[in-house]
């Protein structure tokens, strides 16, 4: 059905700059429109086209390739960066009909909680459809699991694009899959490029917050578990980059120790065949 995927977006839920941060990542990008940054969204092109994630930046997002009409939306989960998109589905704003929304039942269950969300689903806006098919594969993975579980999306084709841009840990999601190292897993499942989780460089990042709080596998730890890149490893490709992360600036010291390792950092506009 799809042949090839396009980086939406790679910053963390809120994009970059954030509202109310005056912090230098964000003036910078305040200033300097190259380093602004949609949340992380894929669309997939095909005989028809769809995207994973649905932001705030859904106008420009498909505006990238072309202002596509959308077929069908996929859900990792429901935290709001993730799903706040839908409301421009509604009679506000495109008015779409029928376009099928492909989530878990637990996320289906947690927008019908909400009124706004469900308008969509009375007026026909949207519908639920089945969560997983031949060539695009759920696989649930631990990530703050109170309100609504969470997935990683394996799509198939001629590459294997593991898409997983929020996990909690390399030990909890290594030890629920069954894997002593991401490679392995990457492996077994036949992965060949991964869109991983790139959220924090360090564990020190968040000035103003917990940053326990937050939990994500950092950059640096990955980099720790992968080690530098052999011919036979698949492609990593860091996406969800919050907006303090390093990695936003390609000549970073941080930017360039990945690059130097032969992994990757996302850039929006990034093609990918599947």
């Amino acid at each position: 059905m799809y042949n090839k995927i396009t980086l939406l977006g790679n910053a963390q839920d809120a994009g970059r700059p954030q509202a109310g941060c005056t912090q230098k990542c964000c003036e910078d990008a305040r200033k300097d429109y190259h380093l602004l940054r949609n949340p992380v969204s894929l669309g997939l092109h095909g005989d028809s086209f769809g995207i994973v994630e649905i932001t705030k930046s859904l106008t420009s997002q498909l505006s990238m390739v072309g202002n596509p009409e959308l077929s069908e939306v996929w859900l990792t989960h429901a935290h709001l960066g993730h799903i706040e998109g839908l409301g421009q589905l509604g009679k506000e704003a495109l008015n779409s009909r029928e376009i099928k929304l492909r989530c878990s039942e637990s996320v289906m269950e947690y927008i019908l909680k909400h009124p706004i969300w469900e308008k969509l689903i009375d007026r026909k806006n949207i519908l639920f459809s089945k969560f997983g098919t031949n060539s695009i594969i759920p696989l649930k993975v631990p990530h703050r699991s109170k309100d609504f579980d969470t997935h990683a999306f394996l799509l198939k084709g001629k590459n294997n694009v593991l898409f997983i841009p929020d996990h909690d840990s390399w030990s909890e999601t290594l030890e629920f899959v069954g894997h002593k190292n991401p490679l392995d897993w990457f492996n077994d499942i036949e992965a060949n490029i991964v869109l991983l989780d790139g959220t924090f460089w360090d564990k020190r990042e968040l000035k103003n917050r917990n940053q326990a709080n937050v939990p994500h596998p950092t950059v640096n730890e990955t980099l720790e578990l992968v080690g530098e890149k052999n011919e036979e490893d698949p492609r990593i490709v860091f996406i969800h980059l919050n907006h303090t992360n390093p990695l936003h600036y390609p000549n970073s010291a941080e930017s360039l120790k990945v690059k130097q390792m032969g992994w990757e950092v996302g850039v929006e506009g990034m093609e990918f065949e599947i």
